[in-house]
């Protein structure tokens, strides 16, 4: 999905650059395009560049700006509820079908990402009584704090670990996004990646009598469950708790394991509110079989990791802007099948998807990926 630049395209165009692996020795840079100096890292770093007027042909050019891999950090929210137990539609255990998508995503981008965990609720002791207070209990603090070269640490976590309790949804996204809150200091972008298969619950202000009961009207009687005021569909609150954290730059993915499907709706508005919805029905990544678990979760880490670029500023035009690998344009898709999409609203940060992220992710050596400013992108055909 790309068309060959042209050398006069080449020559007039406004870049950005950056390498995109590391260089074997030093070379003079192309026409708008800087190699790194050899040793550097394997990831990409932005090479900073002062604004450069273009002489001619107005039509395609403005000020160059640079083009930086985002190096994220990563709070994985996992419900471990006791529902998790149960079997998705190609009858794996849902626990065991959750931690081998997580055995197989996590390695590709703990290089990358800064990984934490925060699982949801809390394990109760052996012998503690079983109240409607102790089983909603969630953790003061992460389980594990964000760090580079984590995934083995969080699967060891989450191996010794087994489905139990309720879904207090609204508490855990709390402790994880109150954690980026308290780090302001942090670079790059900052996300909270909830894997769920149930409603929210476990908000004792709801009443039980009039609330949307979670697993069905019997569940909130109290003559019939003594449990009944955690039952309470918990929506409006944590709703409300991912709304906030993404109004201060705290992203919220939303992977729903099958059996949320009653839910979707809840988890439409939970990943709108986050700010990384899909951009079609369902608004969140709906994983129903271990495979489809696999896909979505690697869909969502990929992104995060390898996939995602910022700009320093906004273009000033962001319907003209291409994207080049290696000389070669890359598509602008806003179906984000495969190509390159505008991640939100600012348009100062890019997000490729598809082969065409697999091809960007791949890319190693001499490769450069540049952006020109002023030129329109080819549109998928």
């Amino acid at each position: 999905m790309v068309r060959p630049r042209t050398p006069r395209a080449d020559a007039l165009a406004l870049l950005a650059a950056i390498s995109l692996g590391c260089s074997g020795g030093s070379r003079p840079p192309a026409l708008g395009g800087y190699d790194l100096d050899a040793g550097a890292d394997e990831s990409l770093v932005s090479v900073v560049r002062d604004a450069i007027p273009l002489r001619e042909m107005p039509s395609c050019g403005g000020t160059a700006m640079s083009l930086t891999r985002r190096r994220a950090s990563a709070i994985l929210v996992i419900d471990r509820s006791g529902s998790m137990v149960e079997n998705t539609l190609d009858g794996v255990r849902k626990w065991t079908a959750l931690l081998a998508a997580l055995d197989r995503a996590l390695p590709r981008i703990e290089r990358n990402v800064s990984l934490g965990l925060v699982t949801f609720p809390q394990e109760l002791a052996p012998g503690a009584p079983r109240t409607a207070a102790s089983v909603c209990a969630l953790r003061s603090s992460l389980d594990l704090e964000p760090r580079f070269g984590a995934a083995g640490a969080i699967m060891a976590r989450l191996r010794a670990s087994l489905p139990n309790g309720p879904t207090p949804t609204a508490g855990a996204e709390e402790v994880a996004g109150r954690w980026f809150v308290n780090e302001p200091d942090r670079d790059g972008g900052r996300y909270l990646i909830l894997a769920t298969d149930g409603a929210p619950n476990c908000n004792t202000a709801l009443e039980p009598s009039s609330c949307r009961c979670s697993g069905g009207a019997a569940m909130c009687d109290p003559t019939m469950n003594s449990f009944a005021p955690i039952n309470c569909l918990d929506d409006e609150r944590t709703t409300a708790t991912i709304r906030l954290f993404r109004q201060q730059e705290i992203f919220t993915y939303v992977l729903g394991l099958n059996g949320a499907e009653a839910y979707a709706s809840v988890l439409d508005s939970m990943a709108v509110e986050g700010g990384r919805a899909r951009p079609a029905s369902p608004r969140f990544y709906p994983a129903n079989t271990a495979d489809e678990l696999v896909r979505e979760l690697t869909a969502i880490t990929s992104g995060i990791a390898d996939c995602r670029f910022a700009l320093d500023a906004a273009p000033p035009d962001p319907s003209l802007v291409d994207l080049r690998l290696d000389g070669e344009s890359l598509i602008h898709d806003e179906g984000r099948r495969d190509g390159w999409d505008w991640s939100d609203a600012s348009r100062r940060e890019i997000r490729f998807y598809g082969a065409t992220c697999d091809r960007v992710s791949a890319a190693t050596g001499g490769s450069r990926l540049v952006a020109a400013f002023g030129c329109p992108a080819p549109a998928p055909p």
